[in-house]
C-alpha cells in the first residue's frame, strides 16, 4: 500500500474513472481529475500531489505536453505520460518536458502501477540529491576558505564568495574561463614565473599544495597582492574517471605581517602550516554540521 497521491489528467471521462479507481484499490489518494491542460495547472498548483498522469492529446489550446512542461519547471512535480500516440515526433517533442515515464494506452493495470513506483522512487530520490547538494552548496559558500572549480580543462564552474573577494572577480562573469585567469599567482621576488595549481593538480591527477615557507601572491583584478595558501586537488566520480579540480585558498597576508614583527623578537619561530590550519577548518565545520 502507498500514501502517495496522484492527479489525473485526462479528457476521456470513462478512462479517468477507471484509472481513479484502479489507483485508489492499490492505496494512492487520487486528488482529482482534470479533462484540459489549463485547467490541470490550475488545480496542480493548488493541490500539488506527488506525481500526476498526463495525458498528451487533451482538449483545448494547451495539450499535455505544455502543460507537463509547466508543471515540470514551475513546481517540479514529476509527470508520467498517457498516450495512445507513440510516434516518434510526439514522443520527441514529450522528451523535452523530462517525463518519469510513458504508459501507452491501452494499458494494463500492473503496467500503470509499475511505471508510477519506478517515477515516485525516481523523483525521491532526485529530492533528497537536490537536498544533499543544497548542503554542500551552504557549507562551502559559509566556509572561511576560497574556493575554486573547475573542469577537465581547467575551465571555472564555481567560486564561492571568499574566492569572488580575493581574486575581485564575480562568479556568474568568470563561469567558463580558464581557472589560471582568475587565480593568477607567483612567488615572491625577482624574476619569478606564475603559478598554476589548477592545470598541475589536472596534468598529475594529484593533490598538491603550497609549501609553507613558500611566499606565494595572488594578484587580484585590481592588482592588489596578498599572500595566500593554496590546496589543489582532482575531483573523480565512482568510477576514478577525472572531472576537474577543486581549489582551496586562504588570505595569509595579515598573518605573515604579524610572523615578521614576531620573528624580529623571538627568532626561529615557525608558522603552522595551511594545509593543518585548512584540515582544522574543515574538522570544526565537520562537528559544527
Amino acid at each position: 500500500m502507498t500514501d502517495n497521491s496522484v492527479w489525473i489528467v485526462e479528457d476521456e471521462s470513462i478512462v479517468a474513472m477507471d484509472l481513479k479507481s484502479r489507483l485508489q484499490s492499490r492505496g494512492y489518494d487520487v486528488l482529482g481529475i482534470s479533462g484540459s491542460g489549463e485547467d490541470a495547472v490550475e488545480k496542480i498548483r493548488q493541490h500539488k500531489p506527488d506525481i500526476v498522469l498526463m495525458d498528451i492529446v487533451l482538449k483545448g489550446e494547451m495539450d499535455g505536453i505544455t502543460a507537463a512542461g509547466i508543471v515540470r519547471e514551475e513546481l517540479r512535480i514529476p509527470v508520467v505520460y498517457l498516450t495512445a500516440y507513440a510516434d516518434t515526433q510526439t514522443l520527441d517533442r514529450a522528451k523535452q518536458t523530462e517525463p518519469y515515464g510513458y504508459i501507452i494506452k491501452p494499458f494494463k493495470e500492473s503496467d500503470v502501477i509499475s511505471t508510477l513506483e519506478v517515477a515516485l522512487y525516481k523523483a525521491s530520490m532526485e529530492r533528497k540529491l537536490r537536498e544533499s547538494e543544497r548542503w554542500i552548496q551552504t557549507m562551502i559558500r559559509s566556509t572561511g576558505e576560497g574556493i575554486i572549480a573547475t573542469d577537465t580543462k581547467g575551465l571555472v564552474k564555481f567560486m564561492n564568495p571568499v574566492a569572488e573577494n580575493l581574486t575581485g572577480y564575480d562568479e556568474k562573469a568568470v563561469i567558463g574561463k580558464p581557472a589560471s585567469e582568475i587565480f593568477s599567482l607567483t612567488m615572491e621576488g625577482p624574476g619569478t614565473s606564475p603559478l598554476d595549481p589548477v592545470n598541475r593538480a589536472l596534468a598529475n591527477e594529484g593533490s598538491l599544495s603550497s609549501d609553507e615557507d613558500e611566499r606565494i601572491v595572488l594578484i587580484a583584478k585590481d592588482g592588489t597582492k596578498r599572500y595566500i595558501g593554496y590546496i589543489a586537488a582532482p575531483i573523480k566520480d565512482d568510477r576514478k574517471q577525472l572531472m576537474g579540480v577543486v581549489l582551496a585558498f586562504r588570505d595569509l597576508t595579515e598573518r605573515i605581517r604579524i610572523e615578521e614583527m614576531v620573528k624580529r623578537v623571538v627568532p626561529g619561530i615557525r608558522a603552522t602550516p595551511f594545509r593543518d590550519l585548512l584540515k582544522e577548518e574543515m574538522d570544526r565545520l565537520g562537528h559544527s554540521s
